[in-house]
């Protein structure tokens, strides 16, 4: 496993880019930067991972500077491209700024954010404290957040799963399921076939869609409601 170390406390823009594998990221009070890069599955043998060491190295970019920390794989051609999966954990300070593009790797981020912007085609997401925006897009990996001030998360076919809300919230998915514990504010949510679930909302405009799925929304008490509703007709209603 190949290490890089960087000396920082301060907040810091993280910026990755791989194709698969697995993206972990850890926010929390610290005075250094820790990447470390493993190719193959983890937690592979000692001979194994010492026998890959400079070909690790060569295959994954790790560039620090003026509170920019990179992580890319450089661009490969022919029958190496992309033939192997690239794990990575990452340490930041907390309230760092994670921007993560992956084709197929799973992405956490555990600890508190300022911003976060995840794109993913089939990984799956979790992230657990956002201060700021959370913008989450996905084709077919589910979503979770535990919370987040200003969430917007697109899926095609997985499942989004919101456990707080405080700002405004957006989610729209073609064949999954929406599920909202608790929104502080206004929720827009958008699915076909999928169900949508908001535990409590308090304020704000809540504007629900599904062609086909079911519909649940529950209101915190001694909250005043004004409702607008539609459905369509059943084949072969009169």
């Amino acid at each position: 496993m190949a290490t890089w170390e960087f000396p920082c406390s301060e907040p810091i823009d993280l910026h990755v880019g791989i194709a698969a594998g697995s993206v972990a990221v850890t926010a929390a009070p610290t005075d250094v930067v820790t990447v470390r890069a493993q190719h193959g599955r983890p937690g592979g043998t000692a001979a194994t991972e010492s026998a890959d060491a400079d070909r690790r190295t060569d295959d994954v970019t790790v560039d620090y500077a003026n509170g920019r920390l990179e992580i890319s794989e450089p661009e490969k051609r022919g029958l190496r491209r992309h033939n192997r999966s690239l794990h990575l954990v990452i340490s930041v300070p907390d309230g760092s700024r994670a921007s993560i593009g992956t084709a197929s790797a799973d992405v956490s981020c555990q600890g508190e954010y300022s911003a976060v912007g995840i794109r993913t085609a089939s990984g799956r997401v979790d992230v657990h404290f956002v201060r700021g925006p959370a913008e989450i897009t996905t084709m077919s990996g589910g979503v979770q957040i535990d919370q987040a001030a200003e969430p917007t998360v697109q899926s095609a076919s997985g499942r989004i799963l919101v456990r707080y809300a405080t700002g405004d919230l957006v989610a729209r998915t073609a064949s999954g399921n929406i599920s909202v514990g608790r929104a502080d504010a206004s929720v827009t949510a958008r699915t076909a076939s999928g169900e949508v679930l908001i535990n409590s909302v308090a304020r704000g405009r809540t504007d629900v869609n599904s062609v086909s799925g079911d519909v649940r929304v529950r209101v915190a008490q001694s909250t005043g409601v004004l409702l607008d509703l539609a459905c369509g007709d059943h084949p072969g209603a009169a």
